[in-house]
């Protein structure tokens, strides 16, 4: 997808801006080198299409974080500017939850449990960020039928990301992304764990769509920030200068 197709679609579908998340995964598993971008040749591309586009078009950088990786991302991110920061999770003690290994003599509870219990050791090392991106990600690949992550099955280590979150004023991410259908599965989000958050003092929510295609571009926003809405939160979010912007559901 083009960064200019991008910002046609969003401006087709009445949206008033998009920010570009471009991924940086450093030491992959696989050494898969497609995850390093260059942030200079992003905001070069982005300061052309202000040019000719009227929508606020931001600059961000989704970090995925591993344990062995911290120091190289801080160093990565202090060198360049954003609007936001993303953190998330995509290795799980250097293995790729996208394929089936990670799961081999793992029951569901072992292998979401530990993927929550990553996210949680990496955030609260790494706190140079703004969201915390799709906490559920894992359910995305896990070949079990339950295809969610369920507060009442995780509620401790679900409490310690979500109180440091809120203790830290960062963002949850609701990516919908995830709620799409795999394999003939469709991964849904519990909305308990919003409701959990909003209980322990969260107060920024942002919504994204991750979108890798151009008509995915604020896929199911509508029907997310309802459920949003119903979970306690008046307003959503999303940053720009590494500052909430908020905006009323």
């Amino acid at each position: 997808m083009s960064m200019e197709k991008a910002v046609e679609q969003t401006v087709a579908s009445g949206l008033s801006g998009l920010i570009f998340t471009d991924h940086l995964d450093i030491n992959t598993p696989t050494g898969d080198t497609r995850f390093m971008f260059d942030p200079k040749a992003q905001q070069q591309n982005i300061d052309k299409l202000k040019e000719h586009y009227e929508i606020e078009i931001l600059k961000g950088i989704e970090v995925g974080l591993q344990p062995h990786t911290l120091d190289a991302v801080s160093e990565f991110v202090n060198g360049h500017k954003f609007d936001t920061i993303i953190a998330s999770v995509h290795f799980i003690d250097r293995i790729d939850p996208y394929r089936g290994p990670y799961y081999l003599d793992k029951d569901l509870k072992s292998a979401y449990g530990r993927y929550l219990e990553t996210i949680y050791f990496c955030i609260s090392q790494f706190k140079n960020f703004d969201v915390l991106g799709h906490f559920d990600y894992i359910t995305r690949y896990a070949p079990y039928k339950e295809k969610a992550i369920l507060y009442s099955k995780f509620p401790e280590i679900l409490d310690q990301i979500l109180i440091f979150l809120a203790r830290e004023g960062k963002a949850l991410e609701i990516n919908t992304n995830t709620y799409r259908e795999r394999n003939s599965l469709t991964p849904f989000l519990d909305i308990n764990v919003l409701k959990r958050f909003k209980e322990v003092g969260g107060e920024v929510v942002t919504l994204g769509s991750d979108a890798h295609d151009a008509w995915r571009i604020g896929e199911k926003f509508k029907q997310y920030s309802e459920l949003i809405k119903s979970c306690g939160f008046s307003h959503i979010a999303h940053y720009k200068n590494r500052e909430a912007c908020f905006t009323s559901i």
